[in-house]
């Protein structure tokens, strides 16, 4: 019984947030954070009863969105409150995978089968059309100089821009990206905001500091940028997956595993780096410079489901299906179980996550609260 009453309470707490976010004009999916901190801010100014109780009941909206996160309640009010579910449209899916194993240094070995497995699951458990799917392999016996299926830098930015002018991908058609290899993390002071932060940045496979040649890094500026294009020309529904960390060098001296991290280039590198994302801004004129110390990302663009958290690294280790990153391993074998069905939002599905891994997966960006694959956005 007192189960059944926290669900009605859940459900009218909802049809609450859901008035207020009206109320202040925000359209589109709800953002709870937004909502909290908009009736926060009106009960600070005004001081009036109601905007007071509305902070309280949005808070204890909170804890039962957390209860239900840790299982201790169910993923979902009843039924009859919920947004309805919708099945998949995978006709209307397309997706951009890259696993690189190969690199100068520090070579991985399970990214490669990540991006292969991902692929699988888009094929054989959802049903997207092979036809839809870019796949960019890097390992040590795939490809020649050259060749446009290699997850180069170069052949990553092409990949990504082209998917702003391709002409099939309609307006609200599903766009899965997928990135599993190495990542890095710039110490920065110029560019952030308060003169300290840092800058992360996905690794290509021929990232290099040689002086005839070198190639950068990607920076999650210019990643943003073209997040940002692509939501102009296609619509929101974009989901970006990231096997990899950004934490810097870690010694990790577990047996058969290994971390998809490592240490940043030169200074020299940095600014060749933000160098290129600002060529990529150029590109679209609405673009502000990522060289301005006032850059934000715009997070209203996709949902990104990351490895991990913070200083914390993304590890790799052998299991039954082979060598794989724990993360996509354990992501797959979550969308493919019981643990995930058609009401999961993204923010179920991270709290599944981490209920099985040894490392804190994160979700984030604007329509986090949406259904799986935006069913309901």
């Amino acid at each position: 019984m007192e189960v059944e009453n926290l669900m009605k309470l859940w459900s009218r707490l909802e049809e609450l947030e859901g008035r207020l976010a009206s109320d202040y004009g925000m359209t589109g999916d709800i953002d709870s954070v937004d909502v909290f901190d908009e009736t926060k801010a009106r009960a600070f100014c005004q001081r009036d009863e109601a905007s007071v109780a509305a902070v309280k009941d949005l808070y204890a909206l909170y804890k039962l969105r957390s209860l239900a996160s840790s299982g201790r309640l169910p993923a979902y009010p009843d039924p009859k409150y919920s947004p309805e579910a919708h099945h998949i449209d995978t006709s209307r899916f397309w997706a951009v995978l890259i696993g690189i194993n190969r690199y100068p240094m520090n070579r991985l070995r399970g990214c490669v089968n990540d991006a292969l497995l991902i692929e699988a699951f888009l094929v054989e458990s959802l049903g997207v059309p092979k036809s839809r799917i870019q796949i960019l392999l890097g390992s040590k016996t795939r490809g020649a100089p050259g060749d446009p299926a290699l997850p180069t830098r170069a052949n990553i930015i092409q990949t990504l821009t082209s998917l702003i002018y391709n002409s099939e991908i309609e307006h609200g058609d599903n766009i899965v990206i997928y990135f599993s290899g190495h990542g890095s993390s710039y110490f920065c002071e110029e560019y952030c905001r308060n003169g300290a932060g840092s800058i992360e940045a996905l690794c290509p496979m021929d990232r290099t500091e040689e002086d005839d040649l070198p190639v950068p890094d990607i920076s999650d500026r210019e990643i943003n940028i073209i997040l940002k294009q692509i939501s102009h020309a296609k619509g929101h529904r974009i989901t970006l997956i990231l096997d990899c960390s950004h934490s810097g060098p870690v010694l990790d001296d577990s047996p058969g595993r290994s971390g998809k991290n490592i240490p940043p280039m030169s200074s020299k590198s940095l600014t060749r780096m933000l160098d290129a994302a600002d060529d990529t801004a150029e590109n679209f004129p609405e673009c502000q410079s990522v060289l301005a110390p006032e850059w934000r990302p715009d997070m209203t663009s996709h949902v990104i489901l990351a490895a991990c958290r913070g200083r914390e690294i993304a590890k790799e280790e052998r299991v039954e299906i082979g060598l794989h990153g724990v993360f996509t391993e354990s992501l797959v074998r979550t969308l493919k179980s019981g643990a995930s069905n058609e009401r999961s939002t993204y923010i179920d599905l991270v709290s599944s996550l981490n209920r099985s891994m040894r490392q804190e997966s994160a979700v984030a960006g604007r329509y986090k609260h949406a259904m799986l694959w935006y069913r309901n956005a």
